[in-house]
């Protein structure tokens, strides 16, 4: 049974530390100040905004290797009118170390010049994420390929990534550059930590002290010489907090790259233009749509793992060797009654 004293203690750590009640203990440690908060004022511009997504979902495991369905893509806007949604990977992936190099040194050679994929024994277990990764900065550099200089480029995540990975990511920075396209990653999430006893959240704290700092409009901070590490100089590029629309509870992670720096003010002007709707007030709206139709359900898993099984059946394998082979012992003790 749960310890009601260890519950009490960590709502204490939370009253205590986590929770912000004082920005001067924020701003000492982190050198934040007011000044840092720089007002946008959102501008509507006349070309298109692409906004990149991917999505991974297991189907099965047998320890040593798996399988996962992974869809990347991207949906485009111009203005608040959305023109169309491109899906350019959807297929399984089987997630086998000893067959990586074969899967992944194809697109790495062909679409970015690379040379091929180096893996490290820690690296194996991550084998699933770094292809969806991949496909995903592929559809980057298809996005890349199809805009028009001043248009705008959208990645759901961070720039700071996996180092076997960021050959392809620099490549993409540099096509995106001389195509003169803005080029920006948002995090829904971030991991961002700032504090010395405990580590301490530092985009909500952040989002925050914005709302007293400056109240009432959207904003962003660029952490150059703050005291947060956000992984400066690994990926070539800036890190900021975000907040799209003065009236939203929520501040992002905005990654840019260094050729962006002079004018990531404009940049985030043209955005925030397009991060007032309804349906989901302070973010991008193109990333919501494109979350939305790059999605993988769990209904899109089931169905494919209950497939595969059929085809094995049809194949010669009886019921009992695929459930050996598919079902989760988990899954086993659960279906147990209890005692």
């Amino acid at each position: 049974m749960l310890d009601k004293s260890r519950l009490s203690a960590v709502a204490e750590l939370i009253r205590d530390h986590i929770s912000l009640d004082s920005l001067d203990r924020y701003c000492a440690e982190t050198g934040v100040c007011r000044q840092d908060f720089v007002v946008i004022d959102p501008s509507e511009f006349e070309g298109e905004i692409f906004a990149v997504d991917g999505s991974n979902v297991a189907v099965c495991s047998w320890s040593v290797a798996n399988l996962n369905l992974i869809r990347a893509g991207y949906a485009v806007y111009r203005g608040r009118d959305w023109r169309r949604t491109v899906i350019t990977y959807d297929d399984i992936f089987l997630a086998d170390p000893r067959i990586c190099a074969e899967q992944f040194d194809p697109y790495l050679e062909q679409i970015f010049g690379l040379k091929g994929i180096d893996l490290k024994e820690s690296d194996l277990e991550r084998l699933s994420t770094y292809f969806r990764e991949l496909q995903e900065y592929i559809a980057l550099d298809d996005a890349t390929g199809e805009a028009r200089p001043g248009d705008l480029i959208l990645y759901d995540g961070s720039f700071d990534v996996f180092e076997p990975l960021r050959g392809a990511l620099l490549t993409v920075f540099e096509r995106a550059k001389e195509k003169d396209v803005a080029l920006l990653a948002i995090s829904k999430s971030s991991t961002l930590p700032w504090g010395e006893e405990i580590s301490l959240p530092f985009v909500q704290h952040t989002s925050y002290a914005g709302s007293l700092m400056a109240p009432g409009v959207p904003w962003y901070l660029c952490l150059k010489d703050k005291k947060v590490d956000h992984g400066q100089g690994r990926w070539e590029g800036e890190t900021y907090i975000v907040r799209f629309d003065g009236r939203s509870d929520h501040a992002f992670r905005v990654d840019a790259p260094s050729y962006l720096e002079d004018r990531i003010g404009s940049v985030l002007e043209r955005l925030a233009a397009y991060s007032c709707s309804s349906e989901c007030l302070g973010y991008p709206h193109a990333l919501f749509r494109a979350h939305r139709d790059i999605r993988i359900t769990d209904q899109e898993g089931g169905f494919l793992r209950l497939k595969l099984m059929e085809m094995l059946e049809e194949m010669g394998l009886g019921q009992s060797q695929v459930r050996i082979l598919m079902q989760d012992f988990h899954d086993v003790l659960e279906m147990r009654p209890g005692i």
